[in-house]
């Protein structure tokens, strides 16, 4: 992950933190669009 975010960056804990920090968002959207497409699956599109 520390590679993805921070290709230039060492291994690190300060680094690898960082990484953290920066893919929690994405985590955070996939659960909203998640629980967005479960919804529609039970709702429908009406």
């Amino acid at each position: 992950m520390r590679r993805y975010y921070l290709p230039h960056g060492e291994d690190t804990v300060d680094d690898i933190s960082a990484a953290i920090w920066l893919d929690n968002p994405h985590w955070e959207n996939m659960r909203v669009a998640v629980a967005n497409g479960i919804s529609t699956a039970f709702k429908g599109t009406e």
